[in-house]
């Protein structure tokens, strides 16, 4: 899985609760999490920022990479609901606004 943007990675340092690992840590473990099929922690990481993309930066690609990355963390985890509000949110262009 390629790496988030060097914007998303700061963002992820920056704002990710520290309560289970260091910030710096803490910026590639949705990745980790996400190989580990350990769906919940990349869930975890990666929600905060979803709603944060557009503001954050990076490009277009790069933005689908983690939009899509948590819509599959959501179908790993069983997680039906959330995943079908995300694709309605991204359909209507609202995901980058909405989604928290």
């Amino acid at each position: 899985m390629p790496r988030p943007s060097p914007a998303t990675a700061r963002h992820l340092a920056k704002n990710a609760p520290t309560a289970t690992c260091s910030p710096p840590a803490r910026a590639g473990s949705f990745r980790a999490a996400f190989e580990q099929r350990d769906f919940a922690a990349a869930i975890a990481a990666l929600e905060p920022i979803a709603g944060e993309l557009e503001r954050i930066g990076g490009s277009r690609a790069q933005l689908d990479l983690v939009e899509f990355t948590l819509l599959q963390a959501y179908a790993g985890a069983n997680r039906p609901d959330d995943a079908r509000r995300m694709l309605s949110l991204r359909r209507r262009g609202r995901l980058a606004r909405t989604c928290k």
